[in-house]
């Protein structure tokens, strides 16, 4: 038997057992057992009289987060419910997925698991994980309440047969990137902040041939990005996406478009001129760190939070350092698009409870706490006293957090601020984020500059076989084609590239996203 067919096997067995006798047991339990459960729900947040240890596996961005037994935020937790968690995931590994995948080819799945909304919901449907939406009903109501206030969250986040196998990762607050230009720079050579691509375009070739760093030498690098998959960002000054996005309502994928071929053309040009950082392939994530630490880095687009801390940060050995945000350039179109937002129903990752898990109701109990106005504060804020004060009712953070020069990376060190199974609240952001970001973040929202993003689509079981095969395949030969376009190796022929695309099946994996958006309409 293939080692897939036997994990088939196995999860299903360890369904019927489950069915049979776990999921039934909030309606036959013995009556002392089920008024105990009455009691201890009468007494808010607390599970269990007795201490409960459940295991979980929480392992994202490939080992930067793992969970920590000895996190505060989660002892609180404990405190209060009587529920303590285990970590299970290997802190040894690296690769986030391949963590999940050897978990689930074990076949000892954890009472608790945190990962991605496709596998959750594609191994639910095999039986790995329980449908929750009756728990939920019968003794989980502040997650309850969340569903009838926000029946988007369902609607996105439950699997093609209709069930409910995770609690999502609510993100707040809608900008999340933006444009950014060396205002000092603009300053020096007499330009105003670009309004069009083209008045973009304009500063770009001055920062390149004009010296506004003042070394006399040619090295400023005008526009980069730090990871590369913003290159679609870039790609967004003409209108070209590089994935599905909505256009009057229907859904369309961005590299079939006629506006992502001159998006390509217009990249190419401006990498062959240098206006874009000869190394964007390869430089990664430390791009920030190096081009404005040596006074090279021009213009960018990246978080607006974490970026503007870089005037703080150059101003040590750049004094007229002055990084400021920007509305997104006008394209051809006279349209300004952000390609990137926040939006609280992209809910792409959650936690997931196991099928063997001893006390199904124990655990829905547990996750209904960190939806509680306590259990979300203490996620988004950490523990009073440690990282926050309550100051006439709201959380304020202290003088030592709001010092450190990585307020989130400080509050997840203890556990906040993680991805987890609660509604992130963003004027925990607002508290630390800088001035001039906070009026970025304001100007793109009040302008509403957000492309209009597919919400987070349910797949059937066929569809996301297409999805997965076809997809992959597709996403792989358009970047291989990104990086030889703009790096010169091949000059851009738009049709050539669209008619392999078709014969790729790109016109199946559209369908593919259409009717999942039709159910998704319709739903």
């Amino acid at each position: 038997m293939g080692k897939g067919r036997k994990l088939s096997f196995v999860l299903a067995s360890g369904m019927l057992v489950f069915t049979a006798t776990a999921c039934s047991s909030t309606t036959t339990a013995p009556k002392e057992k089920t008024e105990q459960k009455e009691n201890a729900e009468s007494k808010g947040p607390k599970v269990s009289d007795k201490p409960v240890e459940m295991t979980i596996h929480l392992h994202y961005n490939d080992g930067q987060v793992i969970f920590d037994d000895n996190w505060s935020t989660f002892k609180k937790a404990s405190e209060v419910t009587n529920v303590s968690l285990k970590g299970v995931a290997p802190k040894s590994s690296t690769k986030s997925e391949e963590a999940f995948n050897l978990m689930i080819a074990s076949g000892k799945i954890p009472d608790l698991v945190f990962e991605k909304k496709e596998n959750l919901n594609k191994y639910g449907k095999e039986g790995a994980f329980i449908p929750l939406e009756d728990l939920i009903k019968e003794h989980a109501p502040n997650i309850q309440s969340y569903l009838d206030k926000m029946p988007e969250i369902m609607k996105v986040s439950k699997a093609a047969d209709g069930h409910l196998y995770y609690l999502p990762f609510i993100a707040d607050g809608e900008a999340a990137e933006g444009w950014f230009i060396r205002q000092d720079w603009l300053d020096k050579l007499g330009l105003e902040v670009p309004q069009t691509v083209d008045e973009y375009y304009t500063v770009l070739k001055a920062f390149k041939e004009k010296d506004p760093n003042g070394n006399g030498k040619a090295d400023e690098v005008p526009l980069f990005t730090r990871i590369n998959q913003r290159i679609f960002d870039l790609a967004s000054l003409w209108g070209g996406y590089g994935d599905f996005y909505l256009k009057d309502n229907k859904v369309v994928y961005g590299p079939m478009e006629k506006d992502f071929g001159a998006a390509m053309e217009n990249l190419a040009k401006w990498y062959e001129e240098g206006l874009i950082d000869p190394e964007i392939f390869t430089r990664g994530a430390t791009s920030r760190d190096v081009l404005f630490g040596n006074n090279t880095g021009g213009s960018t687009h990246d978080w607006f939070a974490s970026t503007v801390t870089y005037n703080d940060i150059s101003k040590k050995h750049t004094p007229d350092f002055n990084l400021i945000p920007m509305a997104p350039p006008e394209n051809s179109k006279g349209e300004r698009v952000e390609p990137t937002i926040r939006s609280p129903f992209n809910n792409y990752t959650g936690v997931a409870v196991g099928h063997s898990v001893k006390d199904p109701v124990a655990a829905i109990k547990y996750l209904d706490y960190f939806f509680t106005e306590e259990g979300r504060r203490l996620m988004n804020y950490g523990v009073e006293g440690d990282t926050y004060t309550l100051e006439n009712g709201e959380p304020k953070f202290t003088k030592e957090v709001l010092s450190s020069p990585d307020v989130p990376g400080a509050l997840r060190a203890k556990g906040a601020q993680i991805m987890f199974a609660y509604q992130q609240d963003f004027e925990y952001e607002k508290q630390w984020m800088a001035p001039l970001a906070l009026k970025g973040v304001e100007e793109y929202v009040k302008n509403d500059y957000f492309l209009k993003e597919v919400p987070a689509l349910n797949f059937t079981e066929e569809e996301e076989k297409i999805k997965n095969d076809i997809g992959l395949q597709i996403m792989t030969y358009r970047d291989e084609m990104i990086q030889k376009w703009m790096m010169g190796a091949e000059p851009v022929d738009f049709s050539k590239f669209t008619k392999r695309l078709k014969e790729m099946g790109v016109d199946q994996l559209i369908k593919v996203h259409e009717d999942a958006y039709k159910r998704y309409t319709e739903g």
